[in-house]
Formats: C-alpha cells, sequence, structure tokens
C-alpha cells in the first residue's frame, strides 16, 4: 500500500525560507573524461569522487581535482544517480528509463537489481539514490510525481512529495547535520531538507542542468549535464 506524505511545512509553520544565491567558486572541465554527467558521490575511503553519465554504460573514478583514476565499466542503462554503501564498498545506482535500482561491486560486479517505478511518464523516472545514517535507502522521482521514496531490503516504507521545486535531479544525504540536500534542474535550486520534510533553507545556483550534488568537508559538487563540468561551491549553511 503507498502511504504518500507531502513534503512541506505543516500549516502550523509560517515561515518561508529566504531564497539565497549561491555563486560557484572554481569550476572543473570533465568534458575530456565523459559527457553528460547525470550523478555523483564522494568516496571517502578514496577521496575521489564516482560519476555517471546517461549515455555510457560506465562508472567513473576522478580525484578532487578532476583527473580521471578509472572506468568501471557495468551493464546498467540510463545511469542518473549514484550513491554508496556506508562502507564504500558497494556501489548503488539508478537506471531512469527501466526506473530500476542496481548494485556493483567496486570492479563493476553486478550485485542485484530491483524495479521501483512510480512515474506516469517514461521520460522522467527515477534521478538520485542515497542513504541515511540507519541505513534506509531512499531514491527520488523526477517528476510526474516528484517523489522521493524510502526504502529498506528493497521493501517500500514510504513515499514523499516534494513540492517545493519544478523537478528532481539528485539527492545527498548529510550525515552530519541528518538531513538531505536536493537539487533541481528546472528550478536552478538547492533545497536542504529535514528527515520530517521540512524545509530549512533554499538557494538558487546560476544555471540549469544541474543534475549531481555531494559534499567533501565544507565544499559542495554539483555536475552539469549540458557542458560536463563540476562546480564548487562553499557548502551553505
Amino acid at each position: 500500500m503507498l502511504t504518500i506524505i507531502s513534503f512541506s511545512c505543516d500549516e502550523s509553520d509560517t515561515t518561508i525560507p529566504e531564497l539565497k544565491s549561491l555563486i560557484p567558486i572554481s569550476e572543473i572541465d570533465l568534458s575530456t573524461i565523459l559527457s553528460e554527467p547525470s550523478g555523483i558521490v564522494y568516496n571517502s575511503t578514496n577521496n575521489s569522487f564516482y560519476i555517471v553519465s546517461d549515455t555510457i554504460a560506465k562508472i567513473f573514478e576522478i580525484n578532487l581535482n578532476g583527473n580521471l583514476i578509472k572506468e568501471i565499466l557495468v551493464n546498467a542503462n540510463d545511469l542518473e544517480g549514484i550513491t554508496l554503501s556506508s562502507n564504500n564498498d558497494t556501489i548503488y545506482v539508478v537506471e531512469e528509463s527501466d526506473n530500476l535500482i542496481t548494485s556493483f561491486l567496486l570492479n563493476g560486479s553486478k550485485i542485484n537489481s530491483f524495479s521501483k517505478d512510480v512515474s506516469t511518464n517514461s521520460s522522467n523516472g527515477l534521478e538520485g539514490i542515497t542513504f541515511d545514517n540507519m541505513r534506509n535507502l531512499f531514491v527520488i522521482n523526477e517528476k510526474f510525481p516528484k517523489y522521493l521514496i524510502k526504502l529498506k531490503n528493497q521493501v517500500e516504507l514510504g513515499s514523499y512529495e516534494i513540492t517545493e521545486v519544478e523537478d528532481l535531479s539528485d539527492i545527498c544525504y548529510d550525515n552530519a547535520l541528518d538531513c538531505f540536500w536536493l537539487i533541481s534542474d528546472e528550478s536552478k535550486k538547492v533545497i536542504k531538507i529535514s528527515k520530517t520534510g521540512i524545509v530549512q533553507s533554499e538557494w538558487s545556483i546560476p544555471f540549469d542542468k544541474g543534475e549531481g550534488i555531494t559534499f567533501v568537508e565544507d565544499k559542495m559538487y554539483i555536475v552539469r549535464d549540458s557542458d560536463s563540468k563540476m562546480y564548487i561551491f562553499t557548502k551553505p549553511e
């Protein structure tokens, strides 16, 4: 049974977060490595990033300066989001066109794949994936509907509607703050929400096509689809 909970402030909370603006402090061109990056995650074990593209069935590992470390060939299609297990030994991705959640070993060997299809439009399926500190898995559907879906051992625990942006492009869990960060391509926004669904802050960014978001200490990294660049921001407060 599908449980839908609106991800917005309740009626007693009338505070609307001020929309602030973010400007990149630097950018890195990834176009010689891959085109159309669609998801990114930080690997704290290797101090590196894993990036996926929806144009090729590979996972790219790069260092923090944007240099290629290795390419991992995987049996997957239309990769749109990526995350890691808590001990960084398993890679999880979402495959948008097939609405699949798939896991791999670090060498690219496939472990498992299962379907989570909530989209009403085949062009707007699963877009992002992350784990929280309780090992719950969260995936987002781009739009029609804009859902954040909570799972445990492939069982859905709840489905939450996000109403503050036009679409959902990626999600990242912040362990230090115990909250989620979301990026929206169409709204040109980054939003921070509590795990109970309250919007804590929102920021505009100076471009669309932001498709992936992750953090390393006090820096926020966003990959952009249209120019194959990684933009670096000071982490918002």
